[in-house]
């Protein structure tokens, strides 16, 4: 049952998201990098730990950029062989392969010594439950079940709803931040 319903917010927010022209997603995504950097976490933070975008997800790009004119390391996910997330050091986008997923990923698999200081997570819906839904694969849920770090979902604000349907192995977020709103 959770399944079905998982499945059916998935296309609902999918279609919603893809619906969002891309000069509205690039200017909601730029709030929300606003929003984030503003972050009393993330501007304490060292080391952050990021995601490649893709598609009509919440334009990270910028904030790599930005994170490392900050001086900050950052960490992008990579899919490892055994259906596993890793998070490796970005070098620099000419560094950057294709992974399993057609992602971008950071190609010298360089691991960090320590844990980021905040994990930026991509998500298809956010409840105000502080659970994230995804493209349904676990990798970021089994990632932060062995991760202390802060966690912080971003999404547009209309990815954000009151209840969404969970299983026992997913992971909460700390925080949700959006275009219009930081969600504690």
């Amino acid at each position: 049952m959770v399944q079905h319903e998982k499945a059916i917010l998935r296309k609902e927010m999918l279609d919603r998201r893809n619906a969002a022209s891309p000069e509205r997603r690039k200017e909601m995504s730029a709030a929300i990098a606003e929003r984030l950097f503003s972050e009393p976490r993330v501007r304490a933070a060292g080391c952050i730990a990021l995601y490649m975008s893709i598609g009509s997800e919440v334009e990270t790009r910028g904030m790599i950029e930005r994170a490392v004119k900050e001086g900050k390391v950052v960490l992008l996910p990579v899919v490892a062989s055994d259906h596993h997330l890793e998070l490796c050091r970005f070098e620099s986008f000419g560094r950057m392969k294709k992974g399993r997923f057609g992602i971008l990923e950071p190609e010298d698999r360089i691991t960090p010594g320590g844990e980021p200081g905040a994990v930026v997570l991509p998500g298809i819906a956010f409840g105000l439950c502080m659970h994230r839904l995804g493209y349904g694969r676990g990798y970021y849920d089994r990632l932060l079940a062995h991760l202390p770090s802060y966690r912080i979902g971003v999404c547009y604000d209309f990815q954000v709803v009151d209840k969404l349907p969970r299983h026992e192995d997913d992971q909460r977020m700390n925080m949700i931040i959006t275009e219009k709103r930081a969600i504690v």
